[in-house]
């Protein structure tokens, strides 16, 4: 059975998002505060956090600089009423991998978490890129600690190219990450992989062309 390990002050909140979660099939392990947390929590918890940014005493932002480094892999969650986008980077800089602003739509929350998770058994096989935290929201990428901001077009890019990075991936791939009305094309492509390689260089990573066929990250 996954694990939830949801930290969350308010009562009414901690025992509606409970409820829906159980409903779902996850066991889940609830906190009202950072000193619940440090003072009763399971040691060898291994799943998914739910971290509420603002909380009596010490800040969620702390519990996640805690977890983050003990525990590399497991997929962590902030949940913040803020929405700002230097908001969502400063919480994510703090080794989060999502960014959850209230109110929230459970279903998507749920989506979130479900994908959070298959891509957690990912990360597990892949180790070896383990330091990238994909950040979403803000449109950049944490590489080793150091946060690579991204054109919204370059992130869609690089997100591909990271989750599709053990095989080349084609232009035509790519265009249809994209809605339609983007209206993307392949020049458009070439263009967003030539800005988006600059950036990325200093974080030692590479996009190479694969002659015939695309892009690949390495």
């Amino acid at each position: 059975m996954q694990r939830i390990c949801l930290i969350e002050d308010n009562e009414d909140v901690r025992d509606v998002m409970k409820e829906y979660f159980d409903g779902l099939g996850y066991k889940i392990d609830s906190y009202q505060s950072a000193e619940d947390f440090f003072e009763n929590r399971d040691h060898n918890f291994k799943g998914l956090y739910l971290v509420d940014w603002h909380l009596p005493g010490e800040p969620g932002t702390e519990i996640v600089s805690f977890i983050r480094s003990q525990d590399k892999f497991s997929p962590i969650f902030m949940v913040s009423a803020f929405s700002k986008k230097e908001d969502i980077v400063k919480g994510l800089s703090f080794g989060a991998d999502d960014y959850i602003t209230k109110p929230f739509n459970f279903d998507e929350l749920a989506v979130r978490i479900k994908n959070a998770f298959d891509k957690y058994d990912f990360m597990l096989t892949y180790t070896d890129m383990s330091e990238i935290k994909l950040l979403r929201e803000a449109s950049s990428i944490i590489v080793n600690g150091t946060t690579i901001s991204l054109t919204t077009r370059e992130y869609i890019i690089f997100e591909k190219l990271y989750f599709e990075r053990e095989k080349p991936v084609s232009r035509d791939a790519l265009i249809d990450c994209f809605e339609k009305d983007d209206n993307i094309t392949l020049r458009n492509i070439d263009v967003h992989v030539f800005s988006l390689r600059k950036k990325i260089k200093a974080a030692q990573l590479i996009i190479e062309t694969v002659r015939g066929v695309g892009y690949q990250l390495s």
